[in-house]
């Protein structure tokens, strides 16, 4: 342990006056490079959650052109059919949310990624004859199997943003990688599209997200690693600027999970409602929306693909501009991070309460302005990227995988009631404005009652149990543990040295 410290000791890494690292280290490191990777793995897994949407549509048979796909098998699937196969998905992803934090922690994120992308890949090569062979059935086995695996992504980015990112670079980077999701689902929709019109028909969609997959599980397993400490690449100023930054020595996986300190920390709980509010408004614009733009709003955006994608397009820019803002502000001092964390999350929240409201009293002869609505709502959802999205990662580097996992588990419940609430509310009725304007205001009422909890109770501090010593310190001797004199002592003793002399 001495031998260690010596040699951290005996090069250190340059670093500016203000405890940053100098230029030299700051244009592109591995570090970069690490987030580049998780960037497009984000993008890749999302590429192959969103393109089933489009892909069931072909594969029962809508939209087909006889005279170029009459080779191409199409099945008999009703509406209820094909949501069933879309919503399969998630029932891996709501189980394995947990487990999947854990396991993050466990054995660290490159491995725990990995399989995800190169089970994806095997599992979308081989879509095409399962459908074959078992029909329906066998699709939606298929699908728990993609969400069980994909259900690792967000904790495991969030161990390695953990392992990987120093406070000063974490906001922008996680809310990047975040973006990747975005991105995916914008990418997702029209290229699927046009697979799927192809002479190949909607095979060559599943035949391309897993060489697409594949392809990039090469990258993440030769270009990535579970901390800085495992890179074979990274140099020993840059690792050993990231280890000082987190006050870490690359060693945390293994400690234990403090279960009971985690469960009765009041400002996670206040992330979890604001988390559950987010995740809810999300759902009811990813499932219902198009919906109420068709049958409320009388609009269509089949043959509209630009048209469907701006609002994500807003949300990517939301994302990715509140993170880099949030950061700068931090970073110069201008705010606290408790401030900016709860400024943020209030303009994403509050963003999307003032949207649902706006949207709430908009009618057929509003068309444009429902439109305008709907992405300024969703742009503002993404300023959340900086507020509790980040916020697990100030309380606990350490633990941020598994933190974002619980609260994600119990968030992806209320994703699960939200279309059977809705459904409920219109009454099989989707071109009655008044029952949407029920389900908006319900809607807007969530999110700002959530967003206010947030900001009572969240906190951006340091969690004790974060520290990898916590339990030997909580069975030491408190008199061997008291300083000798407390930071507030020493300042008063300061003080009074100073007015001594004068």
């Amino acid at each position: 342990m001495v031998e260690h410290k010596n040699k951290i000791m005996e090069k250190k890494p340059e670093h500016s006056s203000d405890g940053s690292m100098s230029k030299k280290y700051q244009c592109f490191g591995i570090r970069h490079l690490q987030i580049a990777c998780m960037c497009f793995t984000t993008i890749s897994l999302f590429i192959a959650r969103s393109s089933m949407g489009v892909a069931v549509l072909a594969m029962a048979g809508e939209g087909r052109k006889n005279d170029t796909q009459s080779s191409v098998p199409v099945y008999e699937w009703d509406k209820k059919t094909q949501s069933l196969i879309l919503s399969s998905f998630f029932w891996g992803y709501v189980t394995m949310q947990i487990p999947a934090g854990l396991l993050a922690k466990k054995f660290g994120g490159k491995i725990i990624l990995l399989v995800a992308l190169v089970v994806n890949g095997a599992l979308c090569s081989l879509l095409p004859a399962l459908a074959a062979l078992g029909g329906w059935p066998l699709v939606c086995m298929a699908r728990v199997a993609m969400g069980l695996s994909q259900a690792c992504l967000f904790p495991a980015s969030h161990t390695l943003f953990g392992q990987w990112l120093p406070p000063r670079e974490m906001t922008s980077f996680s809310g990047i990688v975040a973006g990747g999701a975005q991105l995916g689902t914008i990418i997702a929709m029209p290229v699927s599209g046009v697979l799927a019109e192809s002479e190949l028909g909607w095979k060559v969609i599943f035949y391309t997200m897993s060489g697409l997959l594949f392809f990039n599980a090469a990258i993440w397993y030769w270009f990535s690693a579970s901390s800085p400490g495992e890179h074979r690449m990274i140099s020993t100023e840059e690792r050993q600027y990231i280890e000082n930054g987190l006050n870490s020595t690359g060693g945390q996986r293994s400690m234990p999970t403090p279960w009971k300190q985690i469960l009765t920390t009041v400002p996670l709980w206040a992330i979890l409602a604001t988390h559950i509010g987010s995740s809810m408004s999300f759902v009811l614009f990813f499932v219902d929306m198009p919906t109420y733009l068709e049958k409320g709003l009388q609009i269509s955006l089949k043959n509209s693909a630009s048209l469907s994608a701006l609002p994500y397009i807003g949300m990517w820019i939301g994302i990715v501009t509140s993170s880099v803002v949030a950061e700068k502000l931090t970073n110069k001092e201008v705010i606290s991070k408790g401030t900016c964390r709860k400024i943020f999350n209030s303009l994403g929240m509050f963003g999307i309460t003032g949207g649902l409201v706006i949207l709430s009293f908009l009618g057929p002869e509003s068309k444009s302005l429902a439109v305008a609505a709907l992405v300024g709502t969703l742009t503002m959802s993404g300023f959340c990227s900086a507020g509790f999205v980040v916020n697990f990662l100030d309380m606990s580097p350490n633990f941020a995988g598994v933190l974002l996992s619980l609260t994600n588990f119990v968030a992806n419940f209320g994703c699960v009631l939200m279309p059977i609430i809705t459904s409920f509310i219109l009454r099989n009725d989707s071109s009655d404005v008044s029952r949407w304007r029920i389900v908006f205001l319900m809607t807007a009422a969530i999110t700002a009652g959530t967003n206010i909890i947030y900001v009572l109770f969240s906190s951006s501090e340091l969690q004790p149990w974060n520290d990898p010593d916590y339990f030997d310190k909580a069975k030491a001797d408190p008199e061997e543990m008291r300083p000798v004199f407390t930071e507030q002592e020493l300042n008063n003793k300061e003080k009074e040295n100073k007015a001594a002399k004068h």
